[in-house]
């Protein structure tokens, strides 16, 4: 889970690695069929507006309303498959999944002393736009520490074949 956008703007999103099949008895893996993104994405939001209903955060009027959005604020993008022998396609991947809100590179701090207001302030440039936005120092922390997670909060997550429990059991199998 990431909740940061590119300027530490709020902005919750799951990333999610999935294989595209399974692992049969004999241990050969079958290629299984290639999802629709667009069913995906009509699927999660309905998953979302229903959490959020039962925990009485949204009414059904607000999910109407919002059902009939032009742009849901959904989306699900499903890239192609990176095979095994293609290890900068996996490190590649691996590090955007686990990348920080922040980029030091992208990072100007004009400290107090060196501004014309004696004022702090960060310069950030956006990672994909190139755009630059100036920030108060402190706006700018203030910024970061809201995607600090709380304590004990989980923000990656292992299902099936590489949870703990089945690496686990593989280990005790194998032992």
């Amino acid at each position: 889970m990431q909740t940061f956008g590119d300027f530490l703007n709020f902005n919750p999103h799951l990333h999610i690695i999935a294989t595209d099949g399974c692992f049969d008895k004999d241990g050969g893996f079958m290629v299984g069929a290639v999802p629709d993104a667009s069913a995906l994405e009509g699927l999660f939001r309905l998953q979302v507006f229903k959490m959020l209903k039962k925990e009485e955060k949204i009414t059904d009027f607000i999910i109407e309303n919002m059902m009939g959005w032009h742009h849901s604020g959904f989306n699900v993008y499903s890239g192609e498959a990176i095979w095994p022998s293609d290890q900068e396609g996996i490190e590649r991947l691996a590090q955007y999944i686990v990348r920080a809100p922040i980029s030091q590179e992208r990072l100007l701090y004009i400290p107090a002393s060196e501004s014309n207001d004696c004022v702090a302030r960060v310069i950030y440039k956006g990672k994909n736009s190139g755009v630059r936005k100036t920030f108060v120092a402190l706006d700018w922390l203030a910024r970061l520490v809201t995607h600090i997670p709380n304590r004990g909060e989980q923000l990656v997550r292992y299902y099936g074949y590489y949870s703990n429990k089945s690496g686990g059991m593989r280990k005790k199998n194998r032992d």
